[in-house]
């Protein structure tokens, strides 16, 4: 498949912020007038229902800035365009590369092969990350333990948003 607006990944654990980092993202950068779209992965098995709260952070994600929003969960996908489809993440991405946007976002879906920023609370999520994930780009670190990470990659606190937004841009965005 031909990649021709650039998708970012954002992993990590339950409840170790990658919405938050995502909002940050979608934020700053459609105020810079760029055009985010978010692609949400539903992992808390089943399909994903109009009422349950993964729609509570795309309906965020649309609040800060993201012109399309979807969430997907086993085999079943709702997106903010309207259509209800059954697609793998290759598939939902198929179809935001037809849109006008600058960049694709992806919370979740660990085992894709897109370019990854790890968002972690602890050494032992980079372990099980690392491990278990390629083509990290960088990684987030959240919460007050300050992790310890061997690695070369870039790397940035929760609170610099700023930086770790730019360095996105400068990555992704540099034709745009």
């Amino acid at each position: 498949m031909e990649r021709l607006i650039p998708v970012l990944q954002v992993v990590g654990f339950k409840k170790s912020g990658k919405t938050t980092v995502i909002n940050n993202i979608v934020r700053q950068l459609s105020e810079q007038g760029y055009r985010i779209g978010v692609i949400k992965h539903h992992g808390h098995g089943g399909s994903p229902d109009i009422m349950e709260p993964d729609h509570v952070d795309t309906a965020q994600f649309r609040n800060e800035g993201a012109v399309v929003t979807a969430v997907e969960g086993d085999g079943s996908i709702v997106m903010n365009l309207g259509d209800d489809l059954s697609l793998e993440l290759d598939g939902i991405v198929s179809i935001y590369q037809q849109l006008p946007i600058d960049l694709i976002v992806v919370e979740g879906y660990k085992q894709a092969d897109f370019p990854k920023l790890g968002v972690l609370r602890s050494e032992e999520d980079w372990v099980e990350l690392s491990s278990n994930c390629v083509n990290f780009i960088g990684y987030i670190q959240t919460g007050d333990l300050k992790v310890e990470v061997t690695s070369e990659l870039p790397h940035f606190l929760f609170e610099q948003s700023e930086m770790f937004v730019d360095y996105i841009k400068e990555r992704f965005l540099k034709g745009s």
